[in-house]
């Protein structure tokens, strides 16, 4: 199955989140395997996934209860809410994991 490196590592929405009390984190990792969290004051939601790029800009990723969920996204440059500086970004088109936009928080190993 075909992956997109540019996508490998691990993605936080918090520095695009402005006055929302809840973030979004994922992971992707070279293997197909990742994670997805949502964190909020009462606590944290952790969904295990796989995932692949059925095409390129496509994103698919199957939990382990078999839902799958499809996406456009984007990986590019942005400037979060309170930076003067872009920074490693991807956009997905509808949201995943409840947010539209993450800033890369670190690279791991494809």
């Amino acid at each position: 199955m075909r992956r997109d490196t540019a996508l490998i590592g691990h993605w936080d929405s918090a520095p695009f989140d402005h006055g929302v009390m809840e973030s979004s984190m994922l992971e992707f990792r070279g293997d197909g395997r990742g994670g997805g969290t949502v964190a909020n004051a009462l606590g944290e939601d952790v969904t295990r996934f796989s995932w692949h790029c059925p095409e390129p800009g496509v994103l698919e990723v199957r939990d382990d209860h078999g839902t799958v969920e499809r996406v456009r996204y984007t990986v590019t440059r942005a400037t979060p809410t309170h930076a003067a500086d872009p920074v490693p970004a991807v956009r997905f088109e509808p949201p995943l994991f409840f947010a539209r936009e993450y800033a890369r928080s670190s690279v791991v190993s494809p």
